[in-house]
C-alpha cells in the first residue's frame, strides 16, 4: 500500500515508471511463487494440466498419489494463485484433473457401503464423468463436456457411460451457473457464461471461405504451438545446465519467468501493446462485444470508448491486436512450463 500510494502522488515521469514496475514485479513474482511452492511442497503431482495423467490412468495404469486429496488441494490453491498472477494459464486442463480426483475421492467413500464400487471399471466410469463434469464447470458446456471425455478415453468409451458423462456434466454445468449468479451482483439470473447476439443475417456466404482459412490457419498455428512447446521441454530436460538448476535450485526457473513475464505485461512499458493493465476476463468480454471497433465513434455500432483507448494505445486496433495475439502465443508456450 505504501508503494502504491507513492506511485499515485509521483510527478516524476521516471520515478513513476519505476515504482509502478517495482509494485507489478513483486505482486507477480509473489503470487507466482507462492503458487509453485505450495505445489512443489504439498502435491508434485498436480504439476501440469493433467489430462496426460487422466488419458495414462484410464488405459489403466496406476499412477502414484495423482488422484489424491494432497494433489486435490494443491491443484485448487496452485490454479488460483497462478492464475491470479496474471500468467496466461489455462483452467480446463486442471478442471478435468480436479472434477477426477473428486470423482475418485468419493468413489472410494461410496466403496465402504457399496462393494460395486470397489470394481475396476467402475472406477473408470466414474473417472470418465468426473472429466466431463471437469470440462462442463470450465465452460459451462454439458454436451461439449461429454464430448471432451470421450476424447480423453481415446481407446474406447463404453455406451453405458454417456449418459453418466452427460449427467455429471449437466450437474456440474448447472451448479457452476448457480455459483456465478449468487457471486456476481451484477447476474439477476441465470445466462450463458459469455452471452452472444446474432442478427437474423450474422454472416455473408462470401465470407464462409474467409472462416475455413482462419479455421485452417489456427489448426496449422496450434500444431506449431504444440511443437515449440515439446522442444521447450525436451530442452529444459535434457541440458545439463538446466538440470543443475532444476535438481538444486528448482526455484530459480520460476523465478526468472516471472521477472521477464512481469517485465514484459509491465502496462507503462511493452505492456501498453498487450493489454496489460487489465485481466483477461475484461480482454474476452471486449472480444464478444456486439460492436464494431474501428468503426467512427459516430456510428451506432462503434465499440465505447474504453475499448477504443484500451486497444489503440500508440498505433491502431489492428496492430495492437497482431502484438496481442503474438505476444500471448508465446508466453502461454513459456507459461505451460512453470511448475505449478
Amino acid at each position: 500500500m505504501y508503494l502504491m500510494s507513492k506511485v499515485e502522488r509521483a510527478d516524476d515521469d521516471l520515478l513513476n515508471f519505476a515504482l509502478t514496475y517495482i509494485v507489478w514485479m513483486v505482486y507477480t513474482m509473489v503470487v507466482m511463487l507462492t503458487s509453485v511452492i505450495f505445489v512443489h511442497y504439498v502435491g508434485p503431482q498436480a504439476i501440469g494440466s493433467g489430462i496426460p495423467e487422466m488419458k495414462t490412468i484410464l488405459r489403466g495404469v496406476q499412477l502414484k498419489e495423482c488422484l489424491s486429496f494432497r494433489t486435490l488441494l494443491a491443484k485448487m490453491v496452485g490454479l488460483a494463485l497462478a492464475i491470479g498472477s496474471g500468467f496466461p494459464i489455462g483452467k480446463e486442463g486442471p478442471f478435468v484433473h480436479v472434477g477426477s480426483i473428486v470423482a475418485n475421492l468419493i468413489s472410494r467413500f461410496v466403496r465402504n457401503f457399496k462393494s460395486a464400487y470397489a470394481n475396476e471399471s467402475r472406477s473408470c466410469e466414474m473417472l470418465a464423468a468426473g472429466c466431463a463434469a471437469g470440462v462442463a464447470c470450465t465452460f459451462s458446456a454439458p454436451i461439449g463436456g461429454v464430448l471432451f471425455s470421450i476424447e480423453v478415453t481415446a481407446v474406447y468409451f463404453a455406451v453405458r457411460d454417456y449418459w453418466r458423462g452427460f449427467f455429471a456434466a449437466a450437474c456440474g454445468s448447472a451448479i457452476f451457473s448457480l455459483l456465478r449468479l449468487y457471486t456476481h451482483s451484477s447476474e439477476v439470473t441465470v445466462v450463458a457464461f459469455y452471452q452472444t447476439t446474432f442478427k437474423s443475417r450474422a454472416f455473408y456466404p462470401e465470407e464462409l471461405f474467409i472462416f475455413a482459412l482462419m479455421g485452417l490457419f489456427c489448426g496449422i498455428t496450434g500444431a506449431i504451438f504444440i511443437w515449440i512447446h515439446r522442444q521447450m521441454v525436451l530442452f529444459l530436460r535434457r541440458n545439463s545446465f538446466m538440470k543443475i538448476i532444476f535438481q538444486r535450485n528448482w526455484i530459480v526457473y520460476p523465478i526468472v519467468i516471472c521477472a521477464f513475464y512481469a517485465t514484459l505485461t509491465h502496462p507503462i512499458g511493452f505492456g501498453r501493446y498487450i493489454t496489460g493493465e487489465v485481466v483477461f476476463s475484461r480482454t474476452l468480454k471486449d472480444f464478444f462485444m456486439n460492436c464494431t471497433w474501428s468503426a467512427d465513434p459516430s456510428r451506432f455500432e462503434a465499440c465505447s470508448g474504453s475499448v477504443a483507448v484500451r486497444w489503440s494505445a500508440d498505433e491502431s486496433i489492428f496492430a495492437e491486436l497482431t502484438v496481442f495475439v503474438i505476444g500471448f502465443y508465446f508466453l502461454s508456450i513459456v507459461a505451460s512450463t512453470l511448475p505449478v
